[in-house]
Parts: C-alpha cells; structure tokens; sequence
C-alpha cells in the first residue's frame, strides 16, 4: 500500500469494471463470491484509520450485518433524516464535508478518515476539496447499471497515480492522489 497523509481522507471502495459500486438496489451481493486477494491487505487500511464517515444507505447496508465492526472509530452517518438505535461510537448529522470533519477530529479523530461507500458523498467532499486519496479496488465484472462510483454527472477530475497493481483474483488495486 502507497504512503499516503496521516490525516488524509481517503475514499476505498470496490467498483465493478464498469464503475458501479452497487446494484441499483444498493446491494453488493456481485462482490460475495468474489475471492478475496490478501494483497490487498483491508487489515492494514483498517488499522490507518483514525474515524469514519459514511452515507446513509452504506449505514444501513452495513447494519444489516449482527456486527457493527467499526466501534473503535468515531464514525458520522452522513444524512438529513433521524437514525435510531446508533451502534457505538455512531452520530448521524447533516452538513457540510467540513462539518462532518471538524464533528469527526471533536470526537477525536485525529489522522486518516474513511469516506465509506456513498459516490454523492464522495463527490461532495471533492467538490469542497476535502477529499485526498482515491483507493479502488476494480473487480472483473460488468454490472450494466447500478449506483455509480462517483454520483452520477460532474466536473471533469484529474488525479494523480500513486500506484496499480494487478491481484491474484484478477482484481486491479489502484490508488490515486486528488489534485489540487
């Protein structure tokens, strides 16, 4: 895994080849028969982290799961309607990517932020240039619809390679720098 800041955001994820991170229901059942590659090291990544902010709908496809897996972390659902019930470490809150930041670094956050699945979510921190690492995982399948990686219709983006690789289960690992 490429250095990246210590007190980055970093948005990973898993795509399909066609730029899809969910089905158009928001279920990733397309990535559960696809075999896990060790090089990719998700337990390193997860031990860089200082907190966590994710979208409402990859909240609640993550509390679908018995486990809430990410209690160590502050963690901020990003969303305008009431959540109930929050696991440990959990608020929601609507606001600006600046906002959830500061919300976040309050509780303690104090290096790297996940921004956890949400391609809106992800386009508005890049749109308030909050956003500085781009970690995905391209998986070999086409999809042909679904919720796209990065919100749908925007301004063109350039970013800068940190590196790719290419993984045993024929998975491509690539991470880029967001250009300032």
């Amino acid at each position: 895994m490429a250095t990246t800041g210590t007190d980055d955001v970093i948005y990973m994820f898993a795509m399909s080849l066609d730029g899809f991170i969910a089905r158009e229901d928001g279920t990733f059942d397309w990535l559960d028969n696809f075999p896990a590659d060790d090089d990719y090291d998700f337990s390193s990544f997860m031990a860089s982290l200082s907190g966590i902010v994710m979208g409402r709908s990859t909240y609640e496809a993550t509390r679908r799961h018995d486990e809430w897996a990410y209690g160590q972390y502050p963690c901020l659902v990003a969303t305008s309607r009431p959540l109930e019930n929050l696991p440990e470490n959990a608020e929601a809150m609507a606001g600006t990517p600046a906002e959830m930041l500061a919300n976040l670094r309050a509780r303690g956050a104090t290096g790297r932020i996940w921004l956890f699945g949400g391609g809106d979510l992800a386009r508005q921190f890049m749109d308030a240039g909050l956003l500085d690492t781009i970690e995905i995982g391209t998986i070999p399948v086409i999809l042909g619809s679904g919720i796209p990686a990065f919100g749908g219709i925007q301004a063109d983006r350039w970013l800068d390679l940190a590196f790719a690789k290419p993984l045993a289960n024929g998975a491509v690992h690539a991470q880029y720098r967001v250009r300032r």
